[in-house]
């Protein structure tokens, strides 16, 4: 059986900066107020412009992980 990847597609969160990072996730500070959260690095999807501490630009992350941290909070 086929294995359903769709809760890999992308979901961009919005625009902000990297300013912290450890190994395994990126401290995110987003424009405009929007506020700031940790994200998991093994979340954060290919097309994504931030990956590590200095980044700036849109963070995209996988779908199932936005559905299940930010657009269930919402």
């Amino acid at each position: 059986m086929p294995r359903d990847n769709s809760g890999d597609d992308p979901h961009t969160i919005g625009v902000g900066k990297c300013t912290r990072d450890t190994d395994k996730a990126l401290f995110v500070v987003y424009n405009e107020d929007a506020g700031q959260q940790w994200v998991p690095k093994s979340v954060v999807h290919d097309d994504s412009e931030i990956w590590k501490r200095g980044d700036a630009g849109k963070l995209i992350v996988k779908m199932w992980w936005a559905e299940k941290n930010i657009l269930n909070n919402a």
